[in-house]
């Protein structure tokens, strides 16, 4: 594996971002995502037949264990190095250091923990679990923290490879152990050897070496002192519910309620966080220059409702066949719970570049307050209903609390930026309303074929998704003509298909 040569860390002086770095820092990125899920999809359907609901319950009981753990070392110095245009070599040393320190404490509080984790879920096999995980724990804090130049200065080709590395060596060793063994301890190895491979393929990638120094602590504090808070929230926001479910109904609700999420967010949210990831260094930037930075954020938000809106009604409508080909007949409870979950993959994919915005013009604190205000209300909502109603309950609850959010970073949004709300609701509507089209081409035709007792899942699956395919896109495109074909993600979208399909001219 050689090393990538990026520009050395010590560089500060960047230029700004233009929308062609930004696209080819997301096309990168995108790859990469594509590339994931396609190891992911197979990783899903293998697992999915070899392990039990309960399997993938147990796991997800001690990553909830894992998560609220890592909350000591949640500081987010990476977002912190890439918000400082100004970052140098103290930044990232001493966010090492921090990074080793955190990890070592982490690891120590696992093995803590581990007794008493298995009392509280009332099963004993969490204990050796999660001392296991202490390893990974540990091992990770040393990660070359030189990678995150990649995506501060915008070097996505490096940043694909260091993620693409990881992936692989996580699916071949828990693939290969769930052949072997058949039970959870392959996701657990999957995780530890991740971890392992995240740190050796850190340095291979990247020539920075890092050394002890706290010096720069100061500055990265003050910016990343409220994202500690943030993730905080955050994790009571969406951990809460692994606990609840995991003591009240036990490894096998957790399991298809874990399971049915990450399946339902993954198509929306995945496709998008390889976008953010790309424009935030960005919008950073871009900080200092508002008109450029107003720009570049509605022509990424009207690209990720043009990407999020049929992919999340689109399985929605889709689940059952879906889940028949993907995870097996056994996973048909998990169908309630994709079709509402989906939804809250949707809400979160919207507003999360309105959150990117507001962390690149440095103002963290705005966003930690927005998500504690938030929790407050949402998680009293989602205990109650996790506890009376089981995990459609805690679905419901989710997406309610997903709206909530939504409405409240966009009036915290509009208010900090002066952005004006008309502009985010243009680029919502038409695919929007090519969404609600698509599905409801889709249902009845889905509903005609099981009448007509065609019920083999992979002909309906295929089906039902060339139909909605072709629903949606007539349908976006004529509502974008009905506009006046005006300037945006569909007209963007049009000149790349173009430009894809028409004859290139010979040379010379």
């Amino acid at each position: 594996m050689a090393r990538a040569r990026p520009p050395t860390i010590e560089t500060s002086d960047t230029p700004p971002a233009t929308g062609g770095q930004i696209a080819r820092g997301a096309a990168w990125l995108v790859l990469f995502k594509l590339a994931d899920r396609s190891v992911g999809f197979v990783s899903t359907m293998v697992l999915a037949r070899l392990l039990a609901p309960a399997d993938f319950g147990l796991v997800a009981m001690a990553m909830a264990v894992v998560a609220m753990s890592e909350l000591m070392s949640a500081f987010g110095f990476d977002t912190a190095i890439i918000q400082r245009q100004d970052a140098r070599r103290a930044h990232y040393d001493t966010a090492w250091t921090f990074n080793v320190v955190f990890g070592v404490a982490v690891a120590m509080l696992l093995v803590l923990l581990s007794f008493p984790a298995a009392g509280f879920y009332q099963d004993p096999r969490l204990t050796p679990i999660l001392q296991v995980l202490a390893l990974g724990a540990l091992v990770s804090g040393f990660e070359n923290i030189g990678t995150v130049a990649f995506r501060k200065q915008l070097d996505f080709r490096s940043e694909f490879r260091f993620l693409l590395f990881k992936r692989l060596a996580t699916f071949v060793v828990t693939i290969a152990l769930a052949i072997s063994f058949r039970d959870y301890w392959a996701l657990i190895a999957g995780v530890v050897t991740g971890k392992l491979a995240s740190v050796w393929i850190s340095y291979r990638l990247h020539p920075f070496r890092p050394r002890l120094d706290l010096s720069a602590r100061a500055d990265l504090f003050h910016f990343s002192k409220w994202l500690l808070l943030s993730n905080t929230i955050q994790f009571i926001q969406t951990r809460s519910t692994d606990f609840i479910i995991g003591r009240t109904v036990g490894s096998h609700g957790l399991g298809i309620y874990t399971v049915a999420m990450e399946i339902a967010t993954l198509p929306s949210t995945e496709l998008i966080a390889p976008l953010n990831r790309a424009v935030y260094p960005a919008y950073s930037r871009l900080a200092h220059d508002p008109a450029a930075l107003r720009e570049r954020f509605f022509e990424v938000f009207a690209m990720i409702a043009l990407i999020a809106l049929p992919v999340a009604f689109g399985l929605a409508v889709v689940a059952e066949p879906a889940v028949r080909v993907l995870l097996g007949a056994k996973w048909l409870e998990t169908v309630p719970i994709i079709r509402v979950a989906a939804l809250v993959g949707l809400v979160g994919a919207l507003q999360s570049n309105l959150y990117l915005v507001i962390l690149a013009l440095g103002r963290p604190r705005a966003n930690t307050l927005l998500a504690g205000t938030i929790a407050l209300i949402a998680l009293p909502a989602i205990v109650i209903a996790s506890l009376r109603y089981g995990i459609i309950g805690a679905a419901w609850a989710n997406f309610g609390a997903a709206i909530v959010s939504f409405i409240g970073i966009g009036i915290v949004f509009t208010r900090i930026t002066g952005y004006p709300i008309r502009r985010i609701a243009a680029a919502l509507w038409r695919p929007t309303l090519a969404a609600l089209l698509m599905a409801a081409a889709v249902l009845p035709t889905d509903r005609a074929l099981i009448e007509s007792g065609t019920d083999f899942a992979v002909f309906r699956l295929c089906l039902l998704i060339v139909i909605g395919s072709l629903t949606y896109s007539s349908g976006v495109l004529g509502c974008w003509w009905l506009a006046g074909m005006p300037e945006g993600a569909e007209s963007r979208a049009v000149d790349l298909l173009l430009r894809r399909v028409r004859p290139h001219p010979p040379p010379g």
